[in-house]
């Protein structure tokens, strides 16, 4: 197949929608699909380029999201469509809905990704965050996007309940976004840090929520004997390190590079996954691909509590009681703490990007061979 590839920005590389993509397009064409990019030109220019699209008040928003909208060109659509025989789509914005509703009119069939809901963009905005106006934007994006797709990947089983109550009648396949096998490791790591070592990977925002993490290490009685740190950057950085300052350690705060932050995962003995709003945790995913134990926030929003392995391995979303509790259960037995972590080993095998490239893929082939349109 002739896969065209539609994502507003495709070269971020700290950007969880646009990292997949970029790791999807490689598994593609590793597995000898052809594959091309239709985004814009923010970090490098791709297959079919449009430049960055500019919206006041919307801009400050996708700035905290770390995203930046393509700028719809119908001449370079119809370009990159002529050369396609399938449309992917990868977000819901204007670039995409431009791309879906001229793919629809040419007959070609579309499938796409669900990657982000509304309240990761209206988290960061507070007087937008409420729940009329986040169903409304779902039904944005179906509208615009989702309802031209034969076929929807929802990362977790949890995505594709809630695009069922939200009203897209598309098929929905429960499909991970997956695992690189760089990051899956043979066996949990043994050269640990002289304290016990907490490592969280997110950007400093509110729906990653680090604040109820510092609060719990605070807490828990074995607080001196605990590092924390918070690999990332964002715009509650100085709120945080304020708050760190009450630790009997002061968390070390900053934005690691990819070889960095693995070597730093391995030497750590937990990782606290604190997001209350996500469609499925690529960084813990990746943490627990080399054997770290996680505990992970469990909240309406987010689908990443779907890998807790046990109940110890999950906390309730924002109660700092609760974390500080499991905390303390793996500080006072570390020794499960290999044994958990090569079970995580195999769980990140079993989500392996080749594996979940090869069902979009068979995904897509379905589409072609009915262009019907959505199904019921």
């Amino acid at each position: 197949m002739k896969i065209l590839i539609v994502c507003g920005e495709y070269f971020n590389t700290s950007n969880g929608l646009s990292v997949s993509t970029q790791r999807f397009v490689k598994e593609f064409a590793r597995l000898g699909e052809e594959v091309r990019v239709l985004s814009s030109d923010h970090g490098g220019i791709s297959d079919y380029s449009v430049p960055v699209m500019r919206i006041p008040l919307v801009d400050g928003i996708m700035e905290k999201q770390n995203y930046h909208f393509a700028k719809p060109d119908a001449d370079v659509v119809e370009e990159a469509l002529s050369w396609a025989d399938i449309v992917h789509i990868e977000d819901p914005f204007p670039l995409s809905v431009q791309a879906a509703k001229a793919a629809h009119k040419k007959g070609l069939p579309i499938t796409g990704t669900y990657h982000l809901y509304p309240e990761n963009m209206t988290a960061s905005v507070p007087i937008f965050d409420f729940r009329l106006f986040n169903r409304n934007i779902m039904n944005v994006f179906r509208w615009g996007v989702y309802q031209y797709c034969y076929a929807i990947q929802c990362p977790t089983e949890k995505v594709r309940e809630r695009l069922r109550r939200s009203g897209y009648k598309s098929k929905l396949y429960v499909i991970s976004n997956g695992i690189p096998p760089e990051f899956i490791a043979d066996a949990p790591g043994t050269d640990k840090n002289p304290l016990f070592t907490i490592i969280s990977v997110g950007r400093y925002s509110n729906e990653k929520d680090q604040r109820t993490l510092i609060g719990a290490v605070g807490a828990c009685k074995y607080a001196a004997d605990i590092q924390l740190i918070l690999a990332g950057k964002g715009p509650l950085e100085e709120e945080y390190k304020k708050l760190g300052e009450a630790l009997p350690n002061r968390p070390i705060m900053r934005f690691y590079d990819q070889n960095e932050l693995r070597r730093e995962i391995r030497r750590a003995e937990l990782y606290v996954h604190c997001a209350n709003v996500e469609i499925e945790g690529m960084g813990c995913m990746e943490a627990f691909a080399q054997g770290i134990v996680p505990v992970i926030a469990d909240s309406e929003l987010s689908s990443t509590s779907e890998y807790a392995l046990g109940e110890k391995n999950r906390y309730m979303a924002g109660d700092l009681k609760d974390l500080t509790s499991k905390i303390e259960y793996w500080y006072e037995h570390r020794d499960r703490l290999y044994a958990v972590g090569c079970e995580y080993i195999e769980l990140a095998k079993a989500l392996s990007i080749e594996k979940s490239a090869l069902k979009v893929i068979q995904m897509m082939k379905e589409a072609a061979g009915d262009r019907s349109g959505p199904a019921d």
